[in-house]
């Protein structure tokens, strides 16, 4: 008798659940096998101490659906766009040629009807993603191989259940009919608009109502799943392919590094799963095989055909697309697997009298050697795709260090939740939450206060199974207790929040800020987090003239796309200068995840920030690279872009990066050389008030080279005309500087151009009162480059003689500082 304690029922079937993943690590053999054969020993028809009784089936069902739900909810979207014709090719292929093969040797080999042929050959072509998670566990789940098998079985199950529906309706005595046809169609078609734009508009609206507080948005999600596996009834298809249609639809919706990705596969991989399988395996009766040798025709018929037809598709899929033999054996493993349809298609042909159960026996048996079989070969070959790509992958040698220095519950939640999307895992490094206390008499008590946060944050940290290193700073103020920290730990990038009150007042963290940047040797992400980063759409990132010189720009645009690979989102580029728009797009296309990018450029600066501002929407996250004052790009115009986009879109998320202080590496800025080893050529023009426009100004300080030939001062002219229309540096209120690269030059050459002029530059609000152009030799290199210009902005910045009343003199002032500065000769 089976034992019907509830309580002695469930500890014997988590106690299979516990054991079976440790067994099989010592036995080196997919737990999945494991659970099936104890679902065979424990089963009605083994040792008969469990009966597949109405929970072990409702929990199996839920878990037949939770792997379709994880298969949809971990593809790579953005690569099926980029392959879909393979994934459809591939389809076709592995439900065609097991279907027709099928229907042959259901009527030559097995001699029955020919609506059980067509039935057998449905069984064969159909199959079920259940070594799925043994693909994701090996971190193979993306390659383009995995995908194409993944999306090819949306395929194969909805023809092989749209047969099914036509065999069952012609059992039952419908007519076959066009009204037939067009309910099928048009149900497929309403089931997948429903999921596919109703899920994301009703979940943005759930997330950002609902914070993930005791498991709300989890609960969501899989009331949800089960309501769509559900209507998939009323389109003719069976629940698994709502399931999976739903899994896709949260696809952008659930970030991969998110405690709400952590829970769906918590309860999925150790609950739902495993009951099926334990399910599947009650299922088989062996003793119905003994003495009818025409059971074991059937049965060896059918696996042998089961394994061939799959393998046959599989290997000419693998051929056409040049895929290795490992991608091809993977393929194979995964698409091999009986289990959800093909129980579907048994048990409705065994209840309408189409199959008897010679047919069900070696279905079952089917399927326990096909999950077994396929287990084996995903782990197996899966190992060695994973070997193989790892070996292909450039690792970056930063490490991502990050530090997130937190005040208060509800702003350390948001920014935990930010820096476990930014942390990549395939990057060493850690996330450090830092809480500074200022030393004071109530040193004691704050400091317990700061424990108790820092507490709520590795609650928060566990939630998401992500390790967080905590840390109490006693400090004089905040900003040295973080620029120590930072210090301390070598961190890449410190993350700090952005909180209303600052920017209301005109000032973004008011003296914590402007000392972070002067001192702080990581990157500095200021993060205004307004809404919930599982809601994001798209993510704007715009990069200024000269920003692939900045000195974290790889990381810049690793982290962008990184970013937008975890939250789904399209990610939109605007550029503003087209000379350099191909090495940009160049660098983006190389920074590792694959997203859909989309490139915005042919502008200046500023028409592409008008472009930025007018394209903005709600769910947004946007991405402002900003440069610190010691820079030679920062210019006012700039460092004030973040307060402008925050005023006009106040309820979005910002993101302003700042890049790590020249010298972080231990060598301060002002002690690095500056100089390319030659001397700097300096030309003054003196007094040019009475110019009307930039470029008469540029005619006069051009054809004051007398060196040059015409030629050399109109091509420098236009070099220097260039710049100033499409990103003048403001080095401070009134003093503009303009940069270029040109093979007239030799050394190094700055023109001085002064007036009091009334006119003002793309960009720039005041006047400008002085022009610098620098010109440098093209073949000299970007990096001697940089360094004149950040040489050029070091001694000019806040000098004296910058703030004199305009003089006809002032130029001949600047020159001698600069020759001072340069040792440079000329003019």
């Amino acid at each position: 008798m089976p034992i019907s304690d509830p309580i002695l029922i469930f500890t014997i079937l988590i106690s299979v659940i516990l054991i079976a993943p440790l067994l099989a690590e010592r036995l080196r053999v997919p737990d999945l096998v494991l659970l099936l054969l104890a679902g065979l020993v424990l089963g009605p028809h083994g040792a008969g101490l469990l009966a597949r009784g109405s929970a072990i089936s409702l929990f199996g069902a839920v878990g037949l659906l939770y792997i379709m739900f994880i298969a949809g909810l971990e593809i790579d979207l953005h690569r099926f766009t980029l392959t879909w014709k393979r994934s459809l090719s591939f389809g076709l292929m592995t439900f065609a040629i097991p279907q027709g093969l099928g229907i042959l040797i259901g009527y030559y080999v097995l001699n029955i009807s020919g609506p059980a042929s067509v039935l057998l050959g449905s069984m064969f072509a159909s199959h079920t993603l259940l070594p799925y998670p043994i693909a994701s566990r090996l971190g193979i789940a993306r390659n383009e191989a995995v995908t194409v098998t993944v999306s090819a079985t949306i395929i194969a199950d909805t023809l092989a259940l749209l047969v099914l529906a036509v065999i069952a309706d012609s059992a039952k005595g419908a007519d076959i009919d066009l009204w037939f046809w067009l309910g099928i169609i048009l149900g497929i078609v309403m089931l997948f608009s429903l999921v596919w734009w109703g899920i994301p508009w009703v979940s943005r609206w759930f997330f950002n109502k609902v914070p993930e507080k005791s498991g709300a948005q989890f609960l969501f999600v899989l009331a949800t799943v089960c309501c769509c596996a559900y209507l998939s009834h009323f389109a003719k298809m069976e629940p698994i392919i709502g399931a999976f249609l739903a899994g896709a639809a949260f696809n952008r919706l659930i970030p991969e590094q998110s405690a709400l990705m952590n829970r769906v596969q918590f309860v999925g991989n150790t609950l739902f799963i495993p009951f099926f399988l334990i399910s599947v395996g009650m299922l088989v009766n062996l003793r119905a095989l003994s003495g009818n040798p025409r059971s074991w025709f059937v049965l060896l018929t059918m696996v042998v055909a089961a394994i061939v037809t799959k393998w046959l598709a599989a290997w000419l899929a693998a051929w056409l697309f040049g895929y290795r033999a490992e991608e091809r054996n993977v393929m194979f493993g995964l698409s091999v697997v009986k289990a959800a349809a093909t129980l579907a298609v048994v048990l409705v042909g065994y209840h309408l009298k189409i199959f008897d159960e010679t047919v069900l026996n070696g279905t079952i048996v089917m399927i326990i050697v096909t999950c077994s079989l396929g287990a084996v070969v995903v782990e197996r070959y899966g190992r060695r795709l994973a070997a193989l790509a790892s070996g292909r992958v450039v690792r970056p040698s930063t490490e991502q260090r990050l530090v997130v220095p937190v005040a208060n519950p509800a702003s350390a939640t948001r920014l935990l939740d930010f820096s476990f999307l930014l942390r990549n895992p395939g990057l060493p490094g850690a996330i450090h939450a830092v809480t500074i206390v200022r030393d004071e008499q109530k040193t004691a008590s704050a400091v317990a206060q700061g424990e108790k946060l820092l507490a709520h944050c590795l609650t928060h940290a566990a939630s998401a199974d992500t390790p967080l290193l905590p840390g109490v700073r006693v400090g004089i103020n905040v900003s040295d207790g973080i620029i120590h920290m930072a210090k301390e730990v070598r961190a890449e990038s410190v993350l700090i929040g952005w909180s209303d009150q600052w920017t209301a007042a005109g000032r973004l963290f008011g003296t914590v800020r402007e000392n972070l940047l002067d001192e702080c040797p990581a990157r500095i992400l200021l993060c205004r987090l307004e809404r919930p980063l599982n809601t994001t759409r798209r993510l704007l990132l715009a990069l200024p003239p000269l920003s692939e010189q900045r000195s974290d720009i790889l990381s810049l645009l690793r982290d962008a796309k990184w970013l937008a690979k975890q939250t789904g989102s399209e990610m939109r580029v605007y550029m503003s200068n087209p000379s350099s728009e191909q090495r940009l797009q160049a660098m983006i296309e190389a920074a590792g995840s694959s997203v859909p990018v989309r490139f915005l450029g042919h502008v200046d600066w500023s028409e592409a920030r008008l472009r930025l501002f007018n394209s903005i929407r709600a769910d947004d996250m946007v991405i402002l690279p900003v440069e610190r004052r010691q820079s030679p790009l920062w210019s006012p115009s700039l460092e004030r872009l973040p307060e402008i986009a925050i005023s006009r879109f106040p309820d979005i998320n910002i993101l302003s990066v700042y890049p790590a202080l020249h010298g972080a590496d231990g060598q301060s800025a002002s002690s690095q050389d500056t100089s390319s080893g030659a001397a700097v050529a300096i030309f003054p023009s003196g007094d040019l008030r009475g110019e009307a426009n930039v470029e008469d100004v540029l005619r006069h300080m051009t054809g004051g080279v007398s060196d040059w030939t015409r030629d050399q001062q109109d091509a420098a002219r236009s070099l220097l005309l260039d710049s100033a229309r499409t990103f003048p540096v403001e080095i401070q209120p009134g003093t503009v500087l303009l940069h270029a690269h040109s093979e007239i030059v030799t050394v190094p050459t700055i023109l001085i151009g002064t007036g009091d002029w009334k006119w003002s530059m793309p960009g720039i609000d005041s006047p400008p009162r002085i022009i610098l152009g620098l010109i440098s030799p093209r073949d000299k290199g970007p990096e001697i480059h940089l360094k004149m210009l950040s040489t050029l902005a070091r001694c000019l910045r806040n000098h004296p003689v910058l703030k004199k009343p305009y003089s006809v003199w002032i130029s001949s002032e600047i020159a001698a500082v600069l020759r001072e500065c340069f040792g440079g000769e000329g003019g």
